[in-house]
C-alpha cells in the first residue's frame, strides 16, 4: 500500500476535516447544545442534591429547637414556686415566646435567620432557672437544718430535765431514739450542700424536716407525760425551764430591784407601771416575781392549791408577778384599772385566778407570753 492509500484522521465531531463551511457551523452548534445540556444537567443535579441536604439540615435543626423549647416549657412549669428569685423564670418565659415565634416563621425565614442563636439563648435561660432552683434548695436545706437544731436543743432539754421525775422509761427512750437518728440526716445535708445536685438538696431538706417533726412529736409526748405526773391542774404546764431560767435571760424590775422577770417582758411591765403611776401616783407594788425551782419547792404544799408544784409555775419562768397596793383585792379601783388596761401592755389576769376560777388570786398577773409558752 502506498502513502496515497492511508485513510484521513476522523474529525471528533463526526465530520470530515475540511468539510464545507455549513457543515462546520452545524458541528459547532451541535457541540454547544451538548455543552449546554451537560451544564444544565449538572446544575439540576447539584441543586437537587445540595438543596435537599440544606432542607434536611434546616428541618433537623428546627426539630431540635422545638424539642429544646418543649423541655424549657416543662422546666418552667416544674420551677413554679421552686426558685430563689422570679426573674430567671421571667427570662426563660421570654425566651420560650421568642423561640415559638421563630418556629412559626416560614421555612425560608428560619433558613436565613438560623436557629443557633435561639438555641444558645434558650439554653442560657434554662441554666439560669436551674441555678435559681439550686439556690433555693440550698437555702431550704440550711433553714431545715436550723429548725432541726432548734428542735434537738429543746428535746435534749426536756429529756435531761425529766430524768428521775417518774415519767415512763419508754417515753424517754422514744425521744432518745429520735435524737439518735438525726445524725444521718445531718450528714446527708452536708453532702448535698457540698454539691449542686438539685434532687439531693431537695431530699436533704425533706429528710431534715421529717426528722424535726419526729423529734418534736417525741418531745411533746414526753412533755405531756411529765406534765400529767408533775402538774395536777389542767391550767398548769410542766416546763423544764421553770425555776431554772438562765441568769442572762432575766432582768431586775427597776423600781423593785429585788424582783426579776424575763428580760423580754420587762419593757411591757415598765410601760404598764408608767400608766399606772399616771393614774394612781405610785408604782405597782411587786410582792413576788421570778422564783427558782428551790424557792417554788419550798412554797409548794400538795394539800393546798395556792402554789403550783415545782416545774409548773409561771413564776418559775419569769412570766408572772404578784401585785399589791390595792390590787390584791377584787373590785378595788386599782384591780379594776389593771383589768381594763393591762392587756394593752402585754399583761393579763389568768382565768384560774379570776373570782370564779380554780384559785381566786386578784394579785396574780402574767405576761401574755405565758399562754404562748403553755
Amino acid at each position: 500500500m502506498t502513502s496515497t492509500d492511508i485513510a484521513p484522521i476522523a474529525d471528533p465531531s463526526g465530520q470530515r476535516t475540511g468539510g464545507t463551511a455549513r457543515e462546520r457551523r452545524e458541528a459547532k452548534a451541535r457541540r454547544r447544545r451538548a455543552t449546554r445540556t451537560t451544564v444544565a444537567v449538572t446544575v439540576v443535579v447539584a441543586v437537587t442534591l445540595g438543596g435537599g441536604g440544606l432542607a434536611w439540615y434546616a428541618t433537623s435543626t428546627t426539630e431540635d429547637l422545638a424539642d429544646q423549647n418543649a423541655a424549657a416549657k416543662a422546666l418552667l412549669t416544674e420551677s413554679d414556686g421552686k426558685v430563689a428569685e422570679q426573674s430567671p423564670r421571667d427570662a426563660l418565659s421570654a425566651q420560650i415566646e421568642a423561640t415559638e415565634a421563630l418556629l412559626d416563621e416560614p421555612f425560608l425565614t428560619r433558613l436565613v435567620r438560623g436557629t443557633s442563636g435561639r438555641r444558645d439563648a434558650l439554653a442560657a435561660a434554662s441554666d439560669g432557672v436551674r441555678a435559681s432552683m439550686v439556690e433555693l434548695a440550698r437555702a431550704q436545706v440550711v433553714q431545715a437544718r436550723a429548725g432541726l437544731e432548734t428542735a434537738e436543743a429543746r428535746a435534749q432539754k426536756y429529756y435531761d430535765a425529766s430524768e428521775g421525775l417518774g415519767v415512763d422509761a419508754g417515753v424517754r427512750a422514744q425521744l432518745r431514739g429520735a435524737l439518735d437518728t438525726t445524725a444521718s440526716a445531718d450528714e446527708a445535708a452536708d453532702r448535698s450542700l457540698a454539691g449542686t445536685d438539685l434532687a439531693e438538696l431537695e431530699k436533704a431538706a425533706y429528710d431534715l424536716s421529717a426528722n424535726r417533726s419526729v423529734v418534736t412529736l417525741a418531745t411533746d409526748t414526753l412533755a405531756e407525760a411529765q406534765d400529767a405526773i408533775t402538774c395536777p391542774e389542767v391550767d398548769q404546764v410542766w416546763h423544764p425551764d421553770s425555776g431554772r431560767v438562765p441568769a442572762e435571760d432575766l432582768a431586775p424590775i427597776p423600781w423593785a430591784s429585788d424582783h426579776m422577770v424575763r428580760a423580754d417582758v420587762l419593757d411591757g411591765l415598765i410601760e404598764l407601771d408608767a400608766a399606772y403611776r399616771e393614774a394612781f401616783g405610785e408604782h405597782l407594788t411587786i410582792n413576788s416575781s421570778y422564783r427558782s425551782y428551790e424557792a417554788q419547792a419550798s412554797l409548794y404544799d400538795p394539800s393546798s392549791p395556792i402554789a403550783a408544784a415545782p416545774g409548773c409555775s409561771n413564776h418559775g419562768l419569769g412570766l408572772a408577778v404578784d401585785i399589791g397596793g390595792g390590787v390584791e383585792t377584787f373590785d378595788t379601783e386599782q384591780y379594776t384599772w389593771l383589768k381594763e388596761n393591762a392587756r394593752a401592755f402585754g399583761w393579763m389576769h389568768p382565768a384560774f385566778a379570776e373570782p370564779d376560777g380554780r384559785v381566786p388570786e386578784p394579785w396574780h398577773w402574767e405576761s401574755v407570753l405565758a399562754r404562748e409558752d403553755a
